[in-house]
């Protein structure tokens, strides 16, 4: 929900579990859900999975896109597609971030958080295809360059259900308390 215009909201959206379609992405409505337009969309197979809006700068907007098809006999929960895209003007347009996140068809789900009290400040937690903790990544320049930041005790966060998980959250007053949600609970002071 948009601080400052309760009337203009975004949803990420995954679309059909077991079909390809086009209701993945980004929606986004400016009359308080009397109407809805799709903002972002990459391809039948890739929805949004996490929403992150910049509190102090409303229109800088960032979406965590996922590749996952599902069928009773096969499960595919990633891709080249999986990757974070930032609006700068309130969802019109997107550009994917790239300068040092993970790429390439073994990406899974990410999770995506702003600090509150620092906008500039961004984690993303990632999981590999098949659901294992890939890394948790900062960036202190509201996206343009990322530095992947954790360290080898949180090699089994996911244990292997990443695209169940996939979420991170930043304290509300300090940026540098950040809370990996997994099989089991992570927390750094330290950023």
């Amino acid at each position: 929900i948009h601080p400052d215009n309760p009337n203009i909201c975004y949803v990420a959206a995954m679309g059909r579990m077991f079909a390809e379609n086009s209701e993945r992405g980004i929606f986004r409505t400016i009359d308080g859900g009397e109407n809805w337009e799709q903002v972002l969309y990459l391809n039948d197979s890739t929805g949004a999975i996490d929403i992150a809006i910049n509190p102090q700068n409303p229109d800088m907007t960032y979406a965590a896109m996922w590749e996952r098809v599902r069928r009773p006999d096969r499960r595919s929960y990633g891709g080249p597609s999986c990757g974070i895209f930032r609006s700068e003007d309130g969802g019109d347009t997107w550009q994917e971030l790239t300068s040092g996140l993970p790429s390439g068809s073994n990406v899974g789900r990410i999770g995506i958080t702003i600090s509150p009290s620092e906008p500039d400040v961004l984690y993303a937690i990632y999981a590999d295809k098949t659901g294992y903790f890939e890394g948790v990544y900062k960036t202190l320049n509201g996206g343009d360059f990322w530095q992947q930041t954790n360290d080898a005790s949180l090699s089994n966060m996911f244990s292997s259900f990443g695209w169940w998980f996939g979420r991170i959250r930043v304290d509300p007053v300090n940026p540098d308390i950040v809370y990996g949600i997994g099989f089991d609970l992570y927390k750094t002071t330290n950023g």
